[in-house]
């Protein structure tokens, strides 16, 4: 199974991005990314087997961490400015942070692999084609509520990924 944990949007915060999305990736050159399918990545985990599936589920229900709330920005080219995605991008938040190193520490513990980059938090939002020109920088004031951490299998199609969510643990 191909996992990631990652996590979610609320339907308010999907609703202003599409309002923004709307209005900055409107035209026939790019590509957005549906509600639905947007989130924000704290680790990839890959394709990994039914044994490392089940540490995975078990390593986010042990989870501990206090309910925050994150601050969106920016949208803008990520992760540099010639570059074709687009994302909403976070203030630093040691929130998140925090989040990110107990997971990244659980997952070591568990077996899976070390992340060897650094976390550059985001949400994606679509792409632009290689030739546009459009200036995307644009400051941004979006409280997201951080509530919970999912758990995705992601299943690759021709139409574009498919999300399942595999477990789900309420932050506290």
């Amino acid at each position: 199974m191909r996992l990631f944990i990652a996590l979610t949007l609320t339907k308010t915060v999907n609703q202003l991005l599409d309002d923004i999305c709307q209005q900055r990736l409107s035209d026939a050159n790019s590509n957005r990314v549906p509600a639905q399918r947007r989130h924000l990545t704290l680790r990839f985990l890959g394709e990994q087997t039914v044994e490392q599936t089940a540490v995975a589920v078990q390593i986010v229900q042990a989870l501990r961490v206090k309910k925050f709330e994150l601050s969106l920005k920016a949208i803008e080219r990520f992760p540099a400015r010639e570059s074709r995605t687009i994302a909403a991008i976070p203030e630093y938040s040691t929130s998140l942070m925090a989040l990110y190193q107990q997971l990244s520490t659980s997952l070591a513990a568990g077996g899976f692999e070390s992340v060897q980059r650094g976390f550059r938090p985001h949400i994606t939002l679509g792409k632009v084609a290689r030739t546009s020109v459009t200036k995307i920088d644009l400051e941004i004031d979006i409280c997201l509520p951080v509530r919970q951490i999912v758990l995705f299998q992601s299943q690759l199609t021709a139409s574009g990924p498919l999300y399942s969510p595999l477990s789900t643990a309420n932050l506290c």
